[in-house]
């Protein structure tokens, strides 16, 4: 449900809001299969029949856009909803033809590593989630800016629903994204019209990103009628500012803002585990 813009708070109030927000942001971050516990992500080609992949238990294949994976024995333990799996046996070898069209956790498959199954432009993809990833046991939080009042915006939204192509994290991948319609704010003394997508999700782009800060993020927008808040402080990065196996979608094209956003989450070190 969509947040509607309330009275400004007074400033210890607000900072208070932000600590908690900050506080839950980071145990979501820490989970034990997570975004920190990324560590892998493997394609499945749908022309190579069975395939095997390096930290992976069982084999591999695409049967009309279908996935299926065998193994022996207990080497994998499915996760997956039983209503949306197909499982077979014959002797000590099991087989599962997973029939959920969209992402899904499957499986365990040894020392809690568990595998989640995803889909992006038209292909199949495993990604390997590991608790014991250090990029997950070395943390404690997203280093943050300063909480100043200056950089919570308001403006006035423009219902214009739509499907808009972005780019993402990987060089390859376009997205489509449902867009409610456009925020106009003013910033840095020019006014700036930007698209939201989801629900009321802001992707940008500052004067920072890419250097203290990540290469984009993402901020809720509070919408009530034709008016909009935007809480600047809230602004996270994507999974993709944290691991090399993300797919994360880029901001609309024109969603900058012209000025240094020194306020949420800072850059953070991108790493394989």
């Amino acid at each position: 449900m969509t947040a509607s813009p309330s009275a400004a708070p007074d400033a210890a109030t607000a900072s208070a809001a932000w600590q908690e927000f900050r506080a839950r942001r980071d145990r979501s971050l820490a989970a034990p299969h997570g975004v920190l516990a990324q560590v892998g992500l493997h394609w499945v080609d749908p022309d190579a029949g069975q395939q095997t992949f390096e930290g992976l238990p069982g084999a591999w294949r695409l049967v009309e856009d279908r996935l299926e994976v065998s193994w022996e024995g207990d080497a994998v333990e499915l996760l997956v909803d039983p209503a949306q799996v197909e499982v077979t046996a014959e002797g000590g070898r099991r087989q599962a033809l997973l029939l959920a069209p969209g992402d899904v956790r499957l499986a365990d498959v040894g020392e809690d590593v568990q595998v989640d199954v995803i889909r992006r432009g038209g292909r199949t993809g495993l990604r390997v989630l590991d608790p014991a990833a250090p990029r997950r046991t070395g943390f404690s939080a997203v280093p943050t800016y300063p909480h100043a009042p200056e950089f919570v915006l308001t403006g006035t939204f423009r219902a214009e629903p739509s499907e808009v192509t972005v780019g993402s994290a990987l060089p390859w991948l376009e997205q489509q994204l449902p867009s409610p319609g456009i925020v106009s704010v003013e910033i840095g003394g020019e006014s700036v019209e930007l698209v939201l997508t989801g629900e009321s999700s802001l992707l940008f782009t500052d004067e920072t990103s890419g250097a203290d800060s990540a290469d984009w993020r993402v901020v809720g927008v509070e919408l009530d009628g034709d008016s909009a808040r935007i809480d600047l402080h809230r602004a996270v990065n994507f999974p993709a500012a944290f691991s090399s196996w993300a797919t994360c979608p880029r901001p609309p094209a024109g969603n900058h803002l012209p000025v240094e956003v020194r306020a949420g989450e800072k850059r953070v070190p991108r790493t394989d585990r």
